[in-house]
């Protein structure tokens, strides 16, 4: 299966979904004006990548910004890579995020809650 990436913009994330390296990161901000067509090739690919993933999968998500339609996308992104924690599947999601942006901690610990699976927080460091 090839890597999906889709270059950020001023309006759309950062995605980075490699299946060679169990690595999948989404980085940025999402307000694109139609987030349904923005992240139907993103929802494509990762029904694929389901069919057969990785055993070790590491999902980042360090975000900006994420109105709420991209919110509900990018949960149930994250979702996705959780329903295949088996006994022979290891997914971690690691929520990057820096020390004095209380919304971006906030929006980590509300998707934590809904799905349930414990999320690994990372502090950035400030240049």
């Amino acid at each position: 299966m090839e890597q999906l990436y889709i270059a950020a913009t001023q309006e759309t994330p950062e995605i980075n979904f490699d299946p060679k390296s169990g690595k999948f990161s989404i980085i940025g901000r999402s307000y694109p004006s139609d987030s349904a067509e923005f992240y139907q090739p993103v929802n494509t690919w990762l029904n694929q990548y389901i069919l057969s993933p990785n055993n070790t999968i590491v999902v980042e998500i360090n975000v900006e910004y994420f109105h709420s339609v991209s919110v509900k996308f990018l949960t149930n992104i994250i979702k996705k890579f959780i329903k295949l924690e088996s006994p022979t599947t290891s997914v971690s999601i690691v929520w990057y995020f820096e020390d004095d942006d209380d919304d971006n901690i906030d929006l980590g610990k509300s998707i934590e809650r809904e799905t349930n699976f414990k999320f690994t927080y990372v502090v950035l460091e400030q240049d």
